[in-house]
């Protein structure tokens, strides 16, 4: 589509997009509206009100509460923000989605996301300890790009304090039916700045785990599936931090090592009589840990005045380790660099442009039994190697970018941005592993570019009232385990049947913001060529499918809406509802189907309490609502197509409440208050599939209790 057709379209279709904050409103004495929340993704910090593409900010204070009531990254997520899926209740995010895509998480603005071969372990990749914030951005900008997601994690790690401060944490938690079986952890910081105005953060935290039950007592598996889980898991993270402030600039250094091991002690069966998946005491597990490492060093530099503009420069080094119990892992080594310069025009417009280079060299594979020939009798002969299932690709990536804001009038604020993705994947020759044999496969250069436009709007309609548009596009590769069963011979040959994801994302709605009440609605729809899914359904187009993975076209819709209302100064009340819904399209036939339940979620809606008894003791109880999803036919009388059977819906209670002393601060957390006994949504995908070997479910976790010390000193 050339651009200029492109430019007519935004301009037809253009619609609004909503951005939603909670509880970090930051007032200026010039406007008492709508906030100024500042978003620190891109290179430079930009007023929330300025960016045009939903944004939803989770801040410390938040984070603090779900701690005690959610078990990692993702399911606080889940509780705070609209639009992503719940909890799987595993180390993986597989089925967890944004607007029905992928989520891209980063650390202080730097990719963590195992993009060329997906491991699923993103938000399982830092402790929240260290957290002191997070941005969840949706749609696509020229400042940061992101494919075809539906949105980007920015977690923002803790700062260098300004005096010296240590602050000590520990923590205990246990199911109700087994309070002895109890979990521990621990966390110390030490943080200040020196007479140098050198600032320094040191943040050691380790968890050691219990082992999971659900609502009837009985002991769940520590991994439920394949992709490793939270039961017997031990955990560590160190996060260090200097930032040197000069006369018109900073300097700043970040290094951070995570690391998880799911332990496993009992292999898994499937229970005849429920179909659920359980323990089996009897047969001690011998295999491998599932484990996720994460190490990152970065290196940042800002200056406020060259050549009369801002300059931003930072670069990275990052090493990702994903393991699996089937003693497969990937390994994914980045590194990059971002340059950018931003001039203010004048009072009423400003333009940001740069280059963003990465270079990602990524690897997954296992020891496997060759077949090497036959002995004298006939039987085959085996020999065990490692094989590859993607190998040692190297993604190189370079993406120049301009994004411009406008203050039109007033009332009226215009971005509008460019972004040249522009990347290649260097494929060896390599290997197909298939029931003992290897065949030799011919590797190539796959190479992908597209210009990528954004446009927006923001129109203030009344003091506390934002109206805004916003088109924007993204363009990514698809996850390279579609070479693991390349059909044919050569790379060269396939480049064809993997092309690029190129997404249209279109939002429309509304904010509303004054001391008391906050309140949005936004409606979206994405517009997505060359689609990939894991996807069975029989009107799909088979001919495409590699690896279970089929490329389509696809539609996704939906809307999500917030509201916030401080009653009192002891009472505040808040709920979100989001939907979203899809279909994809056989482009042989035409006919179009339903997206199934690894990209869709169901309704999902949440509601929230905070009473503050006095200045030491407050409460909040929560509800998280999840949806049915009834939506694809059976494929036979048999059953359903894989991950399409319908999902039941299930209603979790949290409590949390917190004791504020001049010793400290006590919090009291209480997940799955009544006990609540479901099965997460992941495990429903497939509960009724035809393929009766295959309709593993599991339980979610029962009530838990969990307390929590901590004190600044």
């Amino acid at each position: 589509m050339k651009l200029s057709i492109l430019g007519l379209a935004v301009l037809s279709a253009l619609a609004v997009t909503s951005t939603q904050a909670k509880e970090t409103t930051l007032p200026t004495a010039e406007d008492d509206g709508i906030e100024h929340i500042l978003v620190t993704a891109s290179p430079f910090a930009q007023k929330l009100s300025d960016t045009p593409n939903s944004v939803f900010i989770v801040s410390e204070e938040e984070l603090d509460l779900q701690r005690v009531v959610a078990r990692n990254l993702s399911e606080m997520i889940s509780n705070l923000v609209p639009g992503f899926s719940p909890s799987t209740e595993t180390m993986s995010t597989f089925g967890q989605n944004f607007r029905g895509g992928k989520a891209i998480v980063m650390i202080d603005g730097v990719l963590i996301s195992t993009t060329l071969r997906a491991g699923g372990r993103d938000l399982q990749s830092i402790s929240v300890d260290v957290i002191q914030s997070i941005e969840v951005i949706k749609g696509a900008s020229a400042m940061y790009g992101n494919g075809e997601a539906g949105a980007i994690i920015n977690v923002i790690t803790k700062k260098p304090t300004v005096n010296f401060e240590m602050q000590t944490r520990v923590g205990v938690e246990a199911f109700s039916d087994e309070l002895s079986d109890a979990g521990y952890s621990v966390s110390q910081s030490f943080s200040g700045t020196t007479d140098f105005d050198l600032g320094y953060l040191l943040n050691l935290s380790g968890k050691d785990r219990g082992n999971l039950y659900d609502s009837d007592g009985n002991q769940l598996p520590g991994a439920p599936n394949s992709q490793g889980g939270m039961g017997d898991a031990d955990e560590y993270d160190v996060l260090f931090k200097l930032e040197q402030e000069m006369d018109n600039g900073r300097f700043a250094l970040l290094a951070h090592h995570y690391n998880i091991e799911n332990k496993l002690h009992y292999k898994r069966t499937v229970n005849d009589e429920n179909g659920l998946v359980e323990i089996d005491k009897s047969a001690p597990y011998t295999g491998s840990n599932p484990k996720t490492k994460l190490s990152t060093i970065q290196l940042t530099y800002d200056n406020d005045d060259v050549l009369n503009q801002q300059l931003s420069l930072s670069t990275y080094y990052s090493k990702v380790n994903v393991g699996y119990e089937s003693d497969s892992e990937i390994v994914s080594k980045r590194s990059g660099f971002k340059a950018a310069m931003q001039w203010t025009i004048n009072d009423t417009s400003r333009l940001a442009y740069g280059v963003e280079y990465g270079r990602d060299n990524t690897e997954q594979g296992r020891m496997r039994d060759v077949i090497v020939g036959q002995d004298v009798g006939g039987n085959l002969e085996t020999q065990s190697q490692y094989i590859c299932s993607v190998c040692d690709l190297t993604e190189t990536k370079l993406s120049p970018f301009a994004q411009y804001w406008n203050q039109l009038t007033d009332d009226l604020t215009l971005q509008i941005g460019l972004r040249y993705e522009n990347f290649e994947i260097e494929v060896p020759d390599y290997q197909r592993y298939k029931r003992g044999v290897l065949s030799e496969k011919q590797g190539d250069t796959l190479k992908y570019d597209k210009p990528l436009v954004n446009l927006g709007l923001v129109y203030r309609i009344a003091d506390n009232t934002d109206l805004f548009a916003s088109f924007s596009q993204g363009y990514s590769h698809a996850d390279m385990r579609m070479l693991r069963d390349m059909p044919v011979d050569s790379v060269s040959e396939f480049a064809d049947d993997i092309p690029a994801t190129q997404t249209n994302y279109y939002e429309t709605g509304l904010r509303y913001g004054a001391d008391a009440l906050q309140a949005s609605l936004s409606f979206f729809y994405s517009d997505i060529t060359d689609g990939y899914a894991y996807d069975y359904n029989v009107d799909a187009e088979l001919v495409k499918r590699v690896a279970a993975v089929i490329v389509a076209d696809e539609e996704i819709w939906g809307f999500e809406a917030t509201l916030d209302y401080q009653i009192s100064q002891a009472v505040k009340l808040g709920t979100s509802v989001s939907m979203s819904e899809g279909k994809r399209t056989n482009s042989e036939t035409g006919v179009d189907y339903w997206m199934n339940g690894t990209r869709i979620t169901p309704i999902k809606a949440s509601i929230y309490g905070d009473y503050r008894f006095n200045d030491m003791a407050s409460l909040r109880l929560q509800a998280n609502y999840v949806g049915n999803r009834d939506k694809n036919s059976p494929e036979s009388d048999a059953g359903y197509s894989y991950y399409e059977s319908p999902y039941d819906g299930y209603t979790l209670v949290d409590l949390v409440t917190t004791f504020d002393t001049d010793y400290g601060r006590l919090t009291l957390g209480i997940d799955n208050l009544l006990n609540e006994d479901y099965q997460p949504l992941v495990s429903q995908m497939n509960k009724e599939v035809v393929w009766e070997q295959y309709r593993n479910q599991f339980s979610g976790y029962g009530r838990r209790l969990a307390l929590e010390y901590s004190i600044n000193y």
